[in-house]
């Protein structure tokens, strides 16, 4: 089989890729905290890097495509809603909450105070403090929150917000719902503030995420094409052995 249709294959594959990462961008213009996913990928030849000497391996395994998703954690704009429990943060730091596997890692800071006064997320998960979940007085004075994450009511230190962040954040596991499993991060000093009354929009650039599709729709039915004359190259030279026998 002609190697070129292997280097298509890969193509498509690459492609298809990349174009759910993008579909998965733009489903995700519009969710607080979000951040744009991007992808990479390298050609390598497998089999012949595993030193097995299989048959045929220059050929077909040249083009296998190796994916890898990252996300761009750049800063995104902050959006005024004037709520008491909606914060953004400005800087390199995550929002610390509980789950049932463990705590977890946010930028979405839309809250909500439980029945007990515990503060938590929309799906009931608790927001860590530096003390573990907060607990707030239902009973109290408004709760107010300062820029380095400190919470008072009245004049009543409650909790400090147990802000994270690292240094390099290629290692955060990312598992939906705007959530990171940050246990193989290693954590670095936080560099930013909170804002009281506002919450950080989607990293998602409606444009250039349009223009990708774009890019990505017409390189993918280029991959197409040239799999597609390939194929038909080869059927015609079947045939064309077939009736020279």
């Amino acid at each position: 089989m002609d190697p070129a249709y292997y280097v298509a294959a890969g193509s498509l594959k690459a492609r298809a890729y990349q174009l759910d990462v993008v579909a998965n961008n733009l489903a995700n213009t519009q969710t607080v905290g979000f951040k744009t996913e991007r992808c990479f990928f390298t050609v390598f030849n497998k089999a012949k890097d595993a030193g097995r000497g299989l048959p045929l391996s220059p050929f077909v395994n040249d083009g296998t495509v190796y994916l890898q998703k990252d996300m761009d954690f750049t800063q995104a704009p902050v959006k005024l809603t004037q709520r008491d429990l909606d914060f953004a943060i400005e800087g390199n730091a995550f929002f610390s909450i509980q789950t049932p596997q463990g705590p977890r890692l946010t930028r979405d800071g839309r809250f909500t105070l439980g029945a007990s006064g515990r503060l938590e997320t929309l799906d009931g998960m608790a927001v860590l403090g530096k003390n573990g979940p907060i607990m707030l007085d239902t009973r109290g004075a408004e709760p107010k929150f300062h820029s380095d994450g400190t919470i008072y009511q009245g004049n009543n230190f409650v909790d400090q917000l147990d802000l994270k962040a690292y240094s390099d954040t290629s290692p955060l596991t990312q598992l939906g719902g705007g959530r990171f499993d940050p246990s193989d991060a290693r954590e670095a000093p936080v560099r930013g503030r909170i804002i009281q009354g506002y919450l950080e929009q989607s990293g998602v650039d409606m444009p250039t995420a349009m223009v990708e599709m774009i890019r990505l729709n017409r390189l993918f039915e280029m991959s197409q094409k040239i799999a597609s004359t390939l194929t038909n190259d080869l059927d015609a030279k079947s045939l064309n052995i077939g009736n020279t026998q």
